[in-house]
């Protein structure tokens, strides 16, 4: 049986191209960024892009020395994209939410940007870091 390829003999595995592209397009949409398929609406749920940034950070891991140089740099690039986009609508949401605060609240504005770190991944030692701390944890340097 021939294997099925993107690019050529040397290139992408099309079977490790469908599987990334299928969480990356999860990710997307869950991230707000592009409409869900069947019902065309736009909504963003930061815990399910998490998780499915976090399921390619565990392909990334487990199929590490296993990838030609194409596959690796795919793998890269679109975890690359979707952890910046992850900090831009992270960032976004902790805005709004403390838009949405009255002026006047005992809690002030910051209450809004608390409530918006319960929807990035839970880490207490990034509480008081950049909002570039957002991005889902995978135990690996980010390089950029």
């Amino acid at each position: 049986m021939e294997k099925d390829t993107v690019g050529g003999a040397t290139g992408i595995d099309g079977y490790l191209f469908r599987l990334i592209a299928t969480f990356e397009a999860a990710a997307m949409q869950q991230l707000g960024k592009i409409a869900h398929p069947l019902t065309g609406d736009v909504e963003v749920d930061l815990p399910s892009a998490s998780d499915s940034i976090e399921m390619l950070a565990a392909i990334q891991r487990k199929t590490d020395g296993n990838l030609n140089a194409d596959e690796k740099r795919l793998l890269e690039h679109v975890l690359y994209q979707l952890r910046m986009n992850y900090v831009d609508v992270a960032k976004e949401q902790g805005e709004a939410k403390a838009e949405e605060a009255p002026a006047g609240d005992a809690d002030g504005p910051d209450a809004g940007e608390a409530g918006a770190a319960s929807d990035e991944p839970k880490d207490e030692a990034a509480a008081d870091e950049p909002a570039a701390d957002a991005v889902p944890d995978t135990g690996e340097e980010q390089t950029g």
